[in-house]
């Protein structure tokens, strides 16, 4: 029988100590990255986003990115897509959710005259998306939601 030096190489107990110390520096590179990013902002941040993005509907705004907002806020609300005019806005209070932040905002529209009370969501980190709570429950589930219908 004969035995290469590559063999003796790698049957050698140096050579598996040297491959389990790769193993383990690989290990401890990549793992960190490997976990789900927090996609929920802070209490302050989700608001103050809220904030920013109400107040660009109340401005006549069109709805989407706010560009000079930092972090960057997306803002997707099936009214304010179809222009449905917004006069003024409170947020009212937070409501407890685990992966996300909520908060139920007072609504006041111009035309026509209305006052709802709507829970919106608020995921991201960042860009920051602010949702109506419709139309963040129809974006995770597209398949069983039709599209919303325009108001006349």
């Amino acid at each position: 029988m004969r035995i290469d030096k590559r063999d003796r190489f790698v049957n050698s107990p140096c050579s598996r100590r040297g491959a389990i110390a790769a193993i383990i520096a690989a290990t401890a590179l990549i793992l960190p990255a490997c976990g789900a990013p927090n996609t929920v902002p802070k209490v302050q941040d989700a608001r103050a986003a809220l904030e920013t993005s109400l107040t660009a509907w109340c401005e006549g705004k069109k709805p989407g990115a706010t560009s000079q907002a930092v972090p960057p806020i997306q803002s997707i609300d099936t009214d304010w897509n179809h222009g449905r005019q917004l006069g003024s806005f409170e947020i009212l209070r937070d409501q407890p959710s685990e992966g996300d932040k909520r908060f139920v905002v007072k609504l006041k529209y111009f035309a026509p005259p209305a006052e709802v009370e709507a829970v919106f969501v608020v995921v991201g980190s960042p860009p920051i998306a602010v949702f109506r709570e419709a139309d963040f429950t129809r974006s995770m589930n597209m398949d069983n939601n039709p599209t919303a219908k325009k108001r006349r």
